[in-house]
């Protein structure tokens, strides 16, 4: 029999038995118990935890003042979840039940929280038979999805009502990356952040955010338009708000310039909540969405708004506005195909992400863009951190190839960003910060075209 004793500070401690049949409290374990510690919900909200092995997990929930279920495969282990709750003084307070996840496994309607700490060690083909069946379903995870996508297709099975609303946080292995994948949920519409993560040896470990994105808000989508930026002015100020346009005829682009918008292409508006500008600058945000929109078409970023292709021909970019209306506007354009026109040549996304359509385009940017500022009331929201080095990660793609700039008849080269989204560079003799686009030229060496 393992004992322990733990304490999440600010909450609580418990007193753990756990039998050689049940996987014990480990530092994953501990992870997940401190986020959960810091996640805002209303008293006797209900919660699921799936797989509660030794019970600290529901222990810490039901502490906090959750309304509990638990189940698990293995009956030891829901002995021993139920023994421990009355050991600490919480009998009664927790349902813990034998069941077994896509088979048996009942999730309440108003269910707001889902948590499980995913089984994530490989299955060990080369020594079969080391661990018991009830260890094994503990501790590996299955080929083909893993338990993480059991569990989603549980849940795209069930109520619509539950999973628009549902919040599930994971314990993932993501390098490397397991059988159970965070591009699963993507790929079904769930927006997804990282809650925390660890290193254990050569392996990350991360509690892993999972909701709807929009939680069912569906976007606004027209066949034609003059402008998205113009149309969203009109959005609803309440939920996740977004408009998409088949076509665009009177697009705008930087400082009010003219974006030529060949059908085919995208062309969306997002409306955003205008608190952001008091944790971010809006530089910052455009520089970050713009990361997101390179990534989602496999392109190169070049600040602080244009995604370019290999060569440095511009496929698309990134247009933020705000106004005294309470919302902040992030405009997306991309070219599907590439096209001249005159003096102009664009490229398109066809040239990276080969035969792919606008909309799917969008669903791709709209998951990006969400899981980053839609307002979760449960999470916290990303950090300035985390927002500038996804930007400069993106930025670094095209710059780590030697690519230099100028300004004032001076070259310099960008060695990074700053938390206003300002980008920094170094010359010869002096280091400057630019803010505005104005004035900068871009060196690209012939190495790269």
């Amino acid at each position: 029999m393992e004992a322990g004793r733990f304490c999440i500070d600010g909450v609580g401690e418990w007193e753990v038995l756990a039998p050689p049949t049940v996987y014990p409290p480990r530092e994953d374990t501990m992870m997940l118990c401190r986020v959960i510690s810091n996640l805002s919900s209303k008293l006797g909200a209900k919660v699921l935890e799936v797989g509660c092995g030794s019970g600290l997990v529901s222990m810490v929930l039901t502490t906090l003042g959750w309304e509990v279920t638990a189940c698990d495969v293995n009956p030891y282990a829901v002995a021993c979840t139920r023994g421990n709750l009355d050991a600490n003084g919480l009998s009664g307070r927790a349902r813990i039940i034998e069941a077994d996840i896509g088979v048996d496994l009942p999730i309440q309607e108003d269910t707001e929280l889902i948590v499980w700490n995913l089984p994530y060690l490989d299955e060990d083909v080369d020594n079969p038979g080391i661990l018991e069946k009830i260890e094994e379903a503990a501790l590996t995870d299955i080929p083909h999805g893993g338990w993480g996508r059991v569990l989603l297709h549980t849940l795209e099975n069930i109520s619509t009502t539950l999973t628009e609303n549902v919040m599930v946080i994971l314990v993932m292995r993501t390098e490397p990356e397991g059988s159970s994948r965070v591009r699963d949920w993507e790929e079904s519409g769930w927006s997804w952040r990282s809650l925390s993560m660890e290193r254990f040896g050569s392996e990350k470990v991360e509690i892993i955010g999972f909701w709807r994105t929009g939680s069912g808000v569906e976007a606004t989508i027209m066949d034609s338009c003059k402008s998205t930026m113009d149309e969203a002015e009109g959005l609803p100020r309440i939920g996740w708000q977004r408009v998409l346009s088949s076509k665009q005829t009177n697009g705008r682009g930087r400082r009010g310039s003219d974006w030529i918008s060949d059908e085919g292409g995208l062309f969306a508006t997002w409306s955003l909540d205008a608190e952001l500008l008091d944790r971010f600058s809006p530089g910052l945000v455009q520089t970050s969405i713009g990361a997101i929109v390179s990534r989602v078409l496999g392109a190169n970023m070049k600040w602080p708004n244009d995604i370019v292709n290999e060569n440095g021909v511009k496929i698309g970019g990134v247009l933020v506005e705000s106004a005294n209306n309470s919302t902040i506007r992030v405009g997306i354009g991309a070219n599907r195909t590439g096209f001249v026109e005159g003096d102009v040549a664009g490229a398109g996304w066809d040239e990276t992400l080969g035969e792919v359509d606008s909309s799917e385009v969008f669903r791709r940017i709209d998951r990006g863009i969400s899981s980053i500022f839609e307002t979760k009331k449960m999470i916290a929201s990303a950090k300035i951190d985390f927002l500038r080095h996804l930007s400069w990660m993106e930025l670094s793609r095209l710059l780590s190839r030697g690519v230099l700039t100028t300004h004032d008849d001076k070259v310099y080269r960008p060695t990074g960003l700053k938390d206003s989204g300002e980008l920094e560079m170094v010359g010869v003799v002096e280091k400057e910060g630019v803010r505005d686009l104005d004035g900068i030229g871009w060196i690209i060496p012939k190495s790269c075209v």
